[in-house]
């Protein structure tokens, strides 16, 4: 390798003999590049103190960016992203109050509309016009006493009838084996 020296205290390298450089510079070795506007020789390692390669290495500080991300593949503080869980976090969690108190309001809704049925119902047993109530076995009611039912399809009475004619024009009564009518 040929050397010369410049000014008398720097030694240099010519271009033509850096094929025959092997392994890596090292870090006393000086680089030529523009620092602060102006052409310099630094020796490697200041140049490259505190650089990361762009594959691989590691960090062993922080980084911080205070700049708010406009892409998806920029640097990101804490503070952004802590913000923006505060947001979802806080649209989840009013999503969640909402959801529940409509849910509360239509099971109210319900109840409430269950019971007026149920009160409108109950105004009309026994009133003319109005509903009839049913047995537990199905059968309708008046006064308290089952007198008609369904069997198979088929409305039957189910009701006592008197055995003798009750002189009311129209009544049902029992002969002794068939059901006839007053003529009253």
């Amino acid at each position: 390798m040929s050397e010369s020296t410049i000014s008398g205290s720097l030694q240099v390298t010519a271009l033509s003999s850096l094929a025959t450089l092997s392994g890596a510079p090292a870090a006393t070795d000086l680089v030529f590049g523009v620092f602060n506007g102006e052409g310099q020789f630094v020796e490697q390692s200041q140049i490259w103190s505190g650089a990361v390669p762009t594959v691989g290495g590691a960090v062993s500080g922080p980084i911080s960016w205070s700049g708010t991300p406009s892409s998806a593949d920029h640097l990101t503080p804490k503070s952004y992203v802590d913000a923006q869980v505060a947001t979802v976090t806080g649209a989840v969690g009013s999503s969640a109050a909402q959801a529940v108190a409509a849910a509360t309001d239509a099971q109210n809704a319900a109840l409430g509309a269950a019971n007026s049925a149920t009160t409108a119902i109950n105004a009309q047993k026994g009133s003319a016009g109005g509903v009839v109530p049913l047995s537990s076995s199905g059968a309708m009611m008046l006064g308290g006493v089952e007198f008609m039912g369904v069997s198979s399809g088929i409305p039957i009475l189910v009701i006592d009838l008197p055995t003798t004619d009750p002189s009311v024009s129209g009544a049902m009564f029992n002969n002794g084996g068939y059901v006839m009518v007053s003529a009253g």
